[in-house]
């Protein structure tokens, strides 16, 4: 029987981002942005737990939330932030962990 390796890091991040979200984008903000962290192939999975902040621009509205992500295999904070960089319209990556 094998034995599982606890020491491993997590393959759940929890971070908190700013997301850009268009004007007359469709559905929600919340719903919206989840489906955009959700587009980027280096990300297996993602939940939206909270709503930190909105600030409306001219042209979109800035979104702060509070995500959950969940990888394939455990990673580092750099390869996270490299990888949530792939998102369409991620503005700022504010806290990992």
């Amino acid at each position: 029987m094998a034995v599982p390796n606890t020491t491993d890091p997590e393959s759940t991040t929890i971070a908190i981002v700013t997301i850009r979200i268009p004007c007359g984008a469709d559905g929600d903000l919340v719903t919206d942005a989840e489906k955009r962290l959700s587009r980027t192939e280096t990300i297996d999975d993602v939940t939206i737990d909270e709503l930190n902040s909105i600030e409306p621009r001219l042209s979109a509205t800035l979104i702060t939330v509070e995500i959950t992500v969940r990888w394939a295999t455990a990673i580092g904070e750099e390869e996270i932030r490299n990888r949530l960089a792939d998102v369409s319209g991620l503005e700022l990556v504010r806290r990992i962990g």
